[in-house]
């Protein structure tokens, strides 16, 4: 039996043949090496777990857990991996022969120690047992480049069209991904909190330009410069609303934006917002710098500079204040009453607005769909993320992972959420890029660093243990909502994180 311990272990360790293939090795061994045999479940004993292997690993790892009374049919039998914040992760079960459970490890969190679960039923009635080792969860998360080369201290480096090993940028900022799994990058230059002054953006010829506006084709590999010298443009959304798909790119002040309609091969179109009585004064002496488009009501949203929570048809393009400030009542980090403020919506609740300000270095959220009978002067939606809530918005500035309450941001930047309801975020001061598990209860969910090295800038392709950004700016997922692509300002690229 040691030796079928041994060839199965090494099998699963190896993950070289398919899990078929692996149960059917598994089931052909039992204690005494003669032929196998099934033991049926008895609801008079406890479901009893000794151990598994491998005591760690990712998702769809191979794992055998041993025990006693697991019973040898598959049908009401059960495999969970059991979470600190009490969140049951099926495993995918694969075989059992009463004593031995083969599964497959799923896709679990962050939460990286947890339980692991027997669970069977028989006859309307649930038996359980608990392993007493922890399972020590591992997220696979890699940083590769995409587009550009990285060249942080040549600051003339041009934008240029391409293919994806010869292209080029200059500085990009913020981004955002079709239905196709383009990526729309908007380049400029930013000051964070009076600290560091981004990249300028430049044209073919290397000079200075206000913004650029570019599109990487994921599919065929390669970029377009679809508008040099672009009016300062920041956080671009796209609307999948069925006959009008768009990108919509927000200019940094005024009433203009740019329209890219899917059906006009995304040529860039500048258009004005339409203002009435009540809202007129709302663009004057204001900035806006995200877009995010809504799925419920195919409108675009937007919190200004000094606070409002806006809205707009982009068919009609009348402007509607649903919140007169979503901003703390106190001045930010650079001791000004406003901030630039990143919004994007839940796609597990998608009404949930979550909104990064950047100059607060705090993350607050509000529901769209229950406005009704709030003071539209005086609610702010509800604060979620940043110690600067309690200590300001200088005091409370840094880096911290933690519970929402004690996590420490160092001027976060653009913000995008994976299918699964995980909040990415691009700590732009901190060079690195966080994650929160939005579907844990705020009390109990954490702010944790996914990749990079915190507050030490550089670049580097690989693994968390290496990886590096300098100054990430933007973050945007594919069509599916599995991977995140980061703006990377100052090494001039764009990257992608494959996240298992």
């Amino acid at each position: 039996m040691k030796k079928c311990k041994l060839i199965v272990a090494y099998v699963m360790q190896r993950i070289l043949i398919p899990a078929c293939l692996c149960l059917s090795v598994f089931m052909s061994c039992n204690d005494d090496g003669a032929g196998f045999e099934k033991k049926p479940f008895d609801p008079s004993k406890q479901i009893e777990i000794s151990g598994f292997y491998p005591d760690s690993g990712g998702i769809s790892t191979p794992i055998i857990i041993d025990g006693h009374n697991f019973g040898g049919d598959t049908t009401g039998l059960r495999v969970f991996f059991k979470d600190s914040l009490g969140v049951h992760h099926r495993a995918g079960v694969v075989g059992s022969n009463g004593d031995k459970i083969y599964a497959m490890v799923p896709k679990l969190t962050f939460l990286r120690k947890l339980n692991i679960i027997v669970e069977r039923t028989e006859n309307g009635k649930i038996f359980s047992g608990t392993a007493d080792d922890l399972f020590v969860y591992k997220t696979q998360t890699t940083v590769s480049t995409v587009v550009g080369k990285p060249e942080p201290d040549n600051n003339s480096m041009p934008t240029v069209g391409g293919d994806f090993s010869s292209a080029t940028l200059s500085a990009p900022f913020a981004i955002v991904l079709d239905d196709e799994d383009n990526i729309f990058i908007t380049e400029r230059s930013f000051n964070l909190q009076g600290i560091y002054i981004g990249q300028p953006s430049r044209n073919e010829k290397g000079e200075g330009v206000s913004s650029n506006l570019v599109i990487a084709d994921t599919k065929s590999q390669s970029s377009t410069v679809i508008l040099y010298n672009a009016n300062y443009t920041n956080a671009p959304t796209f609307s999948g609303e069925a006959g009008n798909e768009s990108v919509y790119m927000p200019e940094d002040d005024g009433l203009y934006y740019y329209q890219l309609l899917k059906s006009l091969s995304y040529a860039p179109r500048r258009r004005s917002l339409i203002t009435g009585t009540e809202t007129k004064d709302v663009i004057e002496g204001n900035w806006k710098y995200s877009f995010v488009a809504n799925k419920v009501d195919n409108m675009i949203y937007s919190v200004m500079w000094k606070g409002q929570l806006v809205r707009f048809n982009p068919t009609t393009r009348n402007v509607e204040v649903l919140l007169e400030n979503v901003l703390p009542n106190i001045p930010n980090a650079r001791g000004q009453s406003g901030g630039n403020t990143y919004c994007i919506f839940s796609p597990l609740e998608p009404n949930m607005l979550y909104f990064c300000m950047e100059d607060y270095n705090m993350i607050g959220r509000v529901d769209v769909s229950k406005l009704a009978g709030k003071d539209r002067a005086t609610y702010k939606g509800e604060s979620y993320a940043g110690r600067a809530f309690v200590d300001g918005p200088v005091n409370g500035r840094g880096w911290e992972d933690g519970l929402l309450e004690n996590a420490r941001f160092f001027g976060p930047k653009q913000v995008c959420f994976t299918a699964d309801g995980k909040l990415y975020i691009a700590d732009t001061g901190n060079h690195c890029i966080r994650v929160i598990d939005t579907t844990a209860p705020k009390d109990k969910a954490t702010v944790s660093t996914a990749i990079g090295l915190p507050q030490s800038p550089g670049f580097k392709d690989g693994g968390p243990e290496i990886a590096k950004f300098y100054y990430p700016t933007g973050v945007a997922v594919n069509s599916d909502g599995s991977i995140v692509y980061v703006a990377d300002h100052k090494n001039k690229v764009i990257r992608k994180l494959s996240i298992e």
